[in-house]
C-alpha cells in the first residue's frame, strides 16, 4: 500500500521539498505479525531528525494513525516512511515557508528473501573506493541526501553484496545500508558515528541486547588498517538483521561461535 498524507497515492507534488532538495528524513521498518519491530528506536530517530532539520509541525499521533492504516491488511512487510518538510509555496532553499505541514509518505513492500548463508556462513566484503564526507550537523540521522551511499553501490556485486564505507581519515564507519560490528576475544567493537554515518536502529537494538546479556561492547574509532586484528565481524540493519562477514579485502575470519550465538539471540528477540 502507498499512502501520501493518509490517502492512497503514489504521487507527490513536484514542489515537495523532499523531491526538490532532499529536505526530509526516512525510516525503513520491519513489520512482523503486524508489529513494528523496534518502533520506539525508529520514532526516537524520527524525532532527532525532525529536531536537526527544524521540522516543527510533525504530528506523531497522526503519523502512527497513517502507519496503522498502511499496515492494516498485511501481516509481514517492509514499511518505508518518508517525511519531508512539505510542499513549497515558492522556490528557494529558505525553510521559512509559512504554515506548511510535513508530508508523510508511506509504502509497504515484501520482505526481501536473502540467502540464509549470509547470516550463517557469512559474506565477502571490501572497503569501498568511495569515502564519506564529514558533516557533524547531519550525521547519525537518516536524512534524504544519500548520494554517497547511492554511488558506492556501483561496487556491490554478487561476490560483494555489501561493502564498507570509511571517512576521509580511513576510519571505518558503516556499510552502504548497514552498521558494522567487529569482535576480538570476548569484546565487540563498533565504529564511533561522529562526523558522518547513520546511527542505525538495529545497531542500537543489538547494543541493548548485548548489555542485557552482559556481552562486552565498546564504541571506538576503528581504522581501515586494523581489520586483520579482529577475529570476526558482521553487518546489521533493520531488514536484513545480521549478515556475518567471512572476509574483508581478502582478510579471512574463521567461524565465530560468539557471533553465531548472538545472531540466534537477535532472531529470537525479533521473532518472539
Amino acid at each position: 500500500m502507498n499512502l501520501v498524507n493518509g490517502k492512497s497515492s503514489s504521487s507527490i507534488s513536484i514542489f515537495d521539498r523532499g523531491f526538490l532538495y532532499g529536505d526530509g528524513i526516512f525510516e525503513t521498518i520491519l513489520v512482523i505479525n503486524k508489529t513494528l519491530i523496534n518502533w520506539p528506536l525508529h520514532l526516537k530517530r524520527i524525532k532527532a531528525g525532525c529536531l536537526t532539520l527544524k521540522f516543527n509541525k510533525l504530528n506523531h499521533d497522526l503519523l502512527l494513525e497513517h502507519i496503522t492504516k498502511a499496515t492494516s491488511n498485511i501481516e509481514n512487510c517492509v514499511l518505508s516512511i518518508n517525511i519531508t518538510r512539505g510542499t513549497a509555496k515558492k522556490r528557494g532553499y529558505n525553510i521559512n515557508i509559512g504554515d506548511v505541514k510535513p508530508n508523510i509518505i508511506l509504502t509497504t513492500s515484501n520482505i526481501p528473501d536473502y540467502p540464509n548463508t549470509y547470516s550463517s556462513t557469512g559474506i565477502h566484503t571490501k572497503i569501498s573506493r568511495s569515502t564519506l564526507s564529514n558533516n557533524g550537523q547531519l550525521s547519525k540521522i537518516k536524512h534524504l541526501n544519500r548520494l554517497e551511499q547511492v554511488l558506492a553501490t556501483s561496487e556491490i556485486t554478487k561476490k560483494f553484496p555489501e561493502i564498507i564505507l570509511c571517512d576521509q581519515n580511513h576510519n571505518i564507519i558503516e556499510g552502504t545500508a548497514s552498521n558494522i560490528f567487529f569482535i576480538k576475544k570476548d569484546t565487540y567493537y563498533s565504529p564511533l558515528i561522529e562526523n558522518c554515518g547513520v546511527e542505525g536502529a538495529m545497531k542500537s537494538f543489538i547494543i541493548k541486547i548485548m548489555k542485557k546479556n552482559k556481552i562486552k561492547i565498546k564504541i571506538k574509532k576503528i581504522k581501515e588498517k586494523e581489520i586483520d586484528s579482529y577475529e570476526g565481524a558482521f553487518f546489521c540493519n533493520s531488514i536484513r538483521l545480521v549478515w556475518n562477514i567471512r572476509s574483508v579485502d581478502g582478510v579471512s575470519y574463521k567461524k565465530n561461535n560468539s557471533i553465531l550465538k548472538l545472531i540466534k539471540i537477535i532472531n529470537n528477540e525479533i521473532y518472539k
